[in-house]
């Protein structure tokens, strides 16, 4: 249920589970204050104790990011609660709370399983109010039996519609990440044909006329023309210089494309937050530049698909052999989130190839971490 809290609608449940819960318990609160008598029968104080327990538990189970079986857990606690009411205090309005543990059940499980569910509590609540002379139990199989069906149904739709705005997320940042990764591409390009065509003609012709200029200054007689031929071989030499500056500022601003990349796959995706974090100094060529962006790319998607996290931090420094991409997330860690078949093959395989390394890690409590490595790339000649 961890995922459903970041909706708006989700919490507005939450909110009216509790006023349910708190409204369906106030009329027994009420006899419990004054003294008087539900159906006849005066209110003991044990019957605080499973309504707070209740309370307390609903509470729990639509604001903590817990594993499937703790959630089950919790709904199986809610649920004896109840029946603990019903016997406690043995009319048919406590049926209502059922209600809200079928929404529950509905949010972690198939729509066949949370029928299921619902006729099993209700059943076990028949059972707890069987024992009185009067249980009006007509009113607990249709009323109580209706409502359930419809929030279940209801949380469904819900979950579908979820699913469905995740999915259109995930192919919106998928289309942000390869339009990041051709445009990546086109620019590297043209930076490469215009820095080898820079240093191949200009700086090839600048550094012949140096060296033309170089033998004049010496053969040239002392006088004012001298003097102009020592100026021009400065021009040249300057010239050089400036064209080297191009060519390096050309190359020494790839790392900022790969900055702008995982800035751009951050923006593309609206749950879990991604936190770019990217050292100063950090330089790579465009193949891995690529595999970096693929690597990120299919972190956020095990963020995504394969846990609740509500945060994954993305993180690139530089050693002196390479370049490094950690990814963490503070989700619940799942063994499906490493399985073969989800991409990590993929992304170990794009990094073996370019030379590098990639370390998966998951513990529970902590998260999924991938963690990618790879060398330097390859020096090239001003």
């Amino acid at each position: 249920m961890a995922r459903q809290i970041t909706n708006h609608r989700h919490w507005f449940f939450c909110v009216g589970a509790l006023a349910l819960w708190l409204a369906q318990g106030w009329p027994v609160l009420e006899a419990l204050a004054n003294g008087g008598k539900i159906r006849g029968v005066p209110v003991p104080d044990l019957w605080l104790v499973p309504f707070l327990i209740f309370g307390a538990t609903v509470l729990a189970a639509m604001t903590l990011r817990l594993r499937a079986s703790f959630q089950w857990a919790l709904l199986s606690i809610e649920l004896a609660a109840v029946l603990a009411m019903a016997a406690i205090v043995q009319w048919a309005g406590m049926s209502a709370f059922l209600a809200i543990i079928a929404w529950q059940a509905a949010l972690v499980t198939s729509p066949g399983k949370a029928i299921g569910w619902a006729v099993f509590q209700t059943l076990a609540l028949i059972g707890a109010l069987a024992l009185t002379a009067n249980p009006d139990l007509c009113w607990v199989i249709t009323k109580s039996f209706a409502l359930q069906l419809l929030l279940v149904f209801t949380a469904q739709a819900v979950q579908r519609e979820a699913e469905s705005a995740r999915a259109l997320a995930e192919t919106n940042r998928q289309l942000r990440a390869a339009q990041a990764i051709i445009a990546n591409t086109v620019r590297d390009a043209e930076r490469l044909r215009i820095s080898r065509e820079l240093h191949d003609a200009w700086g090839h012709e600048l550094t012949a006329l140096g060296l033309q200029l170089e033998i004049a200054s010496h053969v040239v007689e002392p006088g004012r023309g001298n003097d102009h031929v020592v100026q021009a071989k400065g021009l040249a030499r300057s010239l050089l210089a400036k064209v080297r500056d191009v060519v390096s500022t050309l190359r020494d601003t790839e790392h900022s494309d790969l900055r702008d990349a995982l800035d751009a796959l951050a923006h593309s995706v609206p749950s879990p937050a991604v936190h770019v974090e990217m050292a100063s100094g950090v330089q790579v060529g465009p193949e891995q530049a690529h595999a970096l962006i693929r690597c990120a790319q299919e972190a956020v998607t095990n963020a995504v698909r394969h846990s609740s996290a509500a945060n994954l931090w993305l993180q690139v420094t530089a050693d002196r052999d390479g370049v490094r991409l950690v990814a963490h997330n503070d989700g619940t860690a799942r063994r499906a989130a490493a399985a073969p078949g989800n991409g990590l093959v993929g992304m170990r395989e794009r990094i073996e190839t370019l030379g590098g390394r990639l370390a998966v890690r998951m513990e529970a409590g902590i998260g999924f971490t991938v963690d990618a490595w790879l060398p330097s790339s390859t020096p090239r000649t001003a």
